[in-house]
């Protein structure tokens, strides 16, 4: 393969790669060094650098590295703040650990690389860093949440404030799983006192819960009829506990959407003997 069929292959994996990030895809977090412990960072201060997009390419050299879908700036950028600094201390390929390949610094940033790291004195952020135990898993982007939440605020590379949040209030429901939603809902809806026919009545309905899991929130967004609506609406709020989330230590409320089958296939399925 020529170079200008190498060059195209990598412009066009960026661009597939950077449309990424408007779709819900969970991402390879960069990773802080802070008093001599590691952790991960939701945050990308690389992408602060002006010269970002035109680096981009030439990150590693002739080679690009692991290509993925959950990393599509192309990299993952390793940080310490050390006397209250932040540096840029390394630039590895998305799967660095698998094929080693990482960034030379010095070529890229040239006199500004001193003693093997960059001042990172273009970064104006709030960065935060999720720690503790993973209390919900989230498939999009930055958004799975952790027993705590640390904000490192930077001026200029400069820290500022460091302030812990904490999420422990956070609790998953036994019948917010796909099979555990579906099992209790299908299993409570009143069949009998339906009207139903051969073809199948979905309702779509919106809901969330408060500080205590009751579902106090729930709109009706697609309707069949009043008989329908109100079951749809009767058997989501008569779940006991539903989902409580907290991020950066205040309670969030996350709406859910989902449609609710009433079929006679449904009714056979499921109706307590």
């Amino acid at each position: 393969m020529n170079s200008k069929s190498k060059n195209f292959i990598l412009i066009l994996f960026i661009f597939v790669t950077s449309s990424f990030k408007s779709f819900g895809t969970g991402q390879t977090a960069d990773i802080l060094i802070y008093k001599s412990d590691t952790f991960s960072l939701f945050a990308n201060p690389l992408e602060q650098l002006f010269n970002i997009d035109s680096l981009r390419s030439t990150l590693f050299g002739n080679k690009q590295g692991c290509p993925t879908t959950s990393c599509w700036r192309l990299y993952q950028a390793e940080w310490e703040i050390i006397d209250n600094e932040l540096y840029l201390t390394n630039i590895y390929s998305c799967c660095f650990y698998e094929d080693k390949i990482k960034a030379d610094l010095k070529s890229l940033f040239g006199k500004k690389y001193k003693q093997g790291k960059v001042k990172a004195d273009w970064v104006n952020d709030k960065m935060l860093s999720p720690q503790g135990k993973e209390l919900y898993y989230v498939h999009d982007d930055y958004r799975s949440l952790y027993e705590k939440e640390v904000i490192y605020e930077i001026e200029n590379g400069v820290l500022k404030s460091v302030v812990t949040y904490d999420n422990s209030k956070s609790k998953k429901s036994i019948y917010s799983g796909d099979k555990a939603f579906q099992n209790y809902i299908y299993s409570n809806i009143n069949w009998e006192a339906l009207p139903l026919d051969d073809k199948k009545n979905r309702v779509f309905v919106q809901f969330s819960a408060n500080e205590q899991g009751i579902i106090d929130s729930l709109t009706v967004l697609k309707g069949v009829n009043k008989v329908f609506d109100n079951e749809a609406t009767r058997v989501i709020k008569s779940i006991p506990v539903w989902d409580i989330f907290y991020r950066l230590g205040k309670h969030e409320r996350r709406y859910l959407t989902l449609p609710i089958t009433f079929s006679s296939d449904m009714k056979r399925k499921y109706i307590k003997k």
